[in-house]
């Protein structure tokens, strides 16, 4: 796992690897975890060898930030799959925390992983629509899966961890209520 330091290099500086316990960054750790969960649900309910199915290296870079035009560098509100590793930013502060505490977002964004080596979906219209549905799913049947949650008993959201709590933030997307989980809110 790597460290952007706040910069929109990737992969950026080596903090943890495979073998080596935690570390005193939480977001390294988490995005480390969530990683292996999503690692592990994908071996052990399907027995696919990492994302490409052939034992790839997952690779994820946290704290990564985005230029403001202006020559300053701001914490990226996302996480994202750039077809070759994982990228978390670590939100506003305003509405969006750390992307790497939602095990069910690092699910989602490794799935897209998954997708980019089988279906390939296009990543625009339907065949979009559908990449972040699947991504979607698969996020919250990690989550289910590491938790041993029922899908009956599940709340269907996903990254409520990465919100600033408001009445009108329970997640960035409700599979259950669509359209529910995020509403615009004059902060």
């Amino acid at each position: 796992l790597y460290d952007a330091k706040r910069k929109d290099a990737l992969p950026g500086v080596l903090v943890r690897s495979e073998g080596q316990g935690p570390v005193a960054d939480p977001a390294v750790n988490e995005a480390f975890d969530h990683a292996g969960a999503t690692y592990d649900f994908y071996d052990a309910v399907f027995k696919r060898n990492s994302l490409d199915g052939d034992g790839m290296q997952l690779v994820g870079t946290v704290h990564l930030a985005e230029s403001d035009g202006l020559g300053r560098f701001v914490p990226l509100d996302n996480a994202f799959w750039d077809g070759r590793q994982m990228a978390y930013g670590d939100g506003d502060g305003v509405i969006f925390q750390r992307f790497t505490r939602s095990l069910d977002v690092v699910g989602h964004e490794l799935t897209h992983g998954v997708q980019s080596f089988t279906s390939d979906l296009e990543y625009e219209g339907q065949s979009g629509a559908l990449n972040e549905h699947f991504a979607d799913v698969f996020g919250v049947l990690v989550r289910q899966w590491k938790s041993g949650e029922a899908a009956s008993r599940a709340d269907w959201l996903i990254g409520k961890e990465v919100l600033v709590a408001t009445a009108s933030r329970r997640g960035v997307r409700d599979m259950e209520h669509p359209g529910t989980a995020f509403t615009s809110d004059p902060y």
